[in-house]
């Protein structure tokens, strides 16, 4: 598939059995529509595209982790 910037699109994840996952992926291939992209490679677009000086400390990311925490217990 070729990217689209101006389009929107959505994002749909799924769980396959991994023995019929090739097959799976064979079948996407047809679809114009469909861009297949795995988990590892998104991890790796969102860490290239992460900033590199983020003015936080492990303190600060704790306090954050700490509240959410809270506020989803509270729930």
């Amino acid at each position: 598939m070729q990217p689209t910037p101006n389009r929107p699109a959505d994002r749909v994840m799924l769980r396959i059995d991994p023995v019929k996952k090739e097959a799976f992926l064979q079948m996407l291939q047809l679809f114009d529509f469909v861009e297949v992209e795995t988990l590892e490679k998104q991890v790796s677009r969102y860490v290239q595209n992460a900033p590199a000086d983020v003015p936080l400390t492990d303190d600060d990311i704790m306090h954050e982790v700490l509240a959410v925490r809270k506020r989803k217990k509270r729930a």
